[in-house]
């Protein structure tokens, strides 16, 4: 009786450990996105491009309406999670290295779905 509590137990707390870090790990790879004054100080601490530039950048690659820009923090990597308006309305959304300026997900601009008519 002792013995089958036990391994009851310690599968129980094993399936909560497993809970724990796979929460962990998704907590990890959503970004962090900071506010106005938490973005000035990591530009100047980290030598990041400005907003400005990577919203002119962001416009200029998905010929699209630059509507915002938030910094934000992937693990150890800032990006900047840029909002577009194409002239046909859609919505895109652009996620580029804050450092590089260099788009981290291209995929969407190809992806981009047909035109309503």
């Amino acid at each position: 009786m002792a013995r089958s509590f036990l391994f009851s137990l310690a599968c129980v707390v094993f399936a909560v450990s497993r809970a724990l870090a796979a929460e962990a790990a998704a907590a990890a790879v959503r970004p962090v996105c900071l506010n106005g004054s938490e973005t000035r100080a990591e530009i100047a601490a980290h030598r990041l491009l400005q907003p400005f530039a990577v919203l002119k950048s962001a416009a200029a690659i998905a010929k699209a309406e630059a509507l915002s820009a938030k910094l934000c923090k992937i693990g150890e990597e800032f990006v900047y999670e840029i909002a577009l308006l194409h002239h046909d309305g859609r919505l895109v959304h652009l996620v580029m290295n804050a450092a590089t300026g260099k788009v981290l997900n291209p995929r969407s601009l190809r992806e981009l779905p047909p035109p309503r008519t």
